[in-house]
């Protein structure tokens, strides 16, 4: 089951610029030049693909030249952005609202994590990839992830060029990494029970002892789970590490989506 950091973070503002479409059956938010040779394919948070911190980070990736999808992976069952509110990661004595919402936010997970199992998501972003692979023959396609979209960032890692994985969640570990052939870098919580700081190490030896080159780890300190895509912005070492964060997987790309 995700963890109760799966369910923190700040709902940040601003307009994103794409627009929605139909791309291999699933509804999906695109922005960036349509002729792009570098797609960036985002597995999203539990939020989903109308999330508007998601929606804004993938405009930024597409400033830098990509042309990014966010496909809905959960068929229009996101969890809902009010349970964002029912649990403050910093302060540690709940308001009354936040003591009734915190049990109500975490049986949500239940019924989304039954919906939305490991077969189902794989199909669909399999379907997407031949979809792409078949309609941009001379194109590179990436994958970030986050959170729960981390982990399809390692078992799906072989279907793309490269890939990214922000603070995964649920990673059958060690026995996923198997599926890991290709570039892949990791942007790491130190202590997020997901997969911190240590298994982070961990990961880069056993690739590395695979014989696989292409292996990156970055662990940024003082930050929690689902840093990358739901900071607080107005806190600036969580902003200073969700934008190198940002950095990070923009340099990964350009050194690979070529």
């Amino acid at each position: 089951m995700a963890c109760t950091e799966c369910l923190t973070g700040v709902i940040q503002k601003g307009t994103p610029i794409g627009k929605e479409e139909q791309v291999a059956g699933l509804s999906t938010y695109t922005v960036g030049a349509a002729d792009s040779t570098q797609i960036v394919i985002i597995g999203t948070d539990i939020f989903g693909w109308k999330f508007v911190n998601t929606r804004l980070l993938a405009d930024e990736y597409a400033s830098h030249g990509f042309r990014v999808l966010v496909p809905d992976l959960f068929d229009g069952y996101q969890i809902p952005q009010w349970t964002l509110s029912a649990r403050d990661p910093v302060n540690e004595r709940p308001t009354l609202v936040q003591r009734i919402a915190r049990p109500f936010s975490l049986s949500i997970m239940i019924p989304f994590v039954l919906r939305n199992g490991h077969s189902t998501q794989t199909a669909k972003l399999k379907k997407l990839a031949e979809q792409l692979r078949q309609e941009h023959a001379g194109a590179k396609i990436g994958f970030v992830g986050f959170c729960w979209g981390g982990r399809y960032a390692i078992t799906l890692n072989s279907l793309f060029d490269a890939s990214v994985a922000a603070h995964p969640s649920l990673v059958k570990y060690p026995a996923e990494l198997d599926g890991v052939t290709k570039p892949i870098s990791f942007a790491l919580a130190p202590t997020d029970h997901n997969y911190d700081a240590r298994r982070g190490e961990e990961t880069e030896n056993l690739l590395k002892e695979k014989g696989l080159t292409d292996v990156e780890v970055v662990v940024y300190p003082g930050v929690q789970h689902g840093f990358t895509i739901r900071a607080d912005l107005q806190n600036e070492q969580k902003k200073e590490a969700r934008d190198k964060a940002v950095a990070q997987v923009v340099e990964w790309f350009q050194r690979y989506l070529i």
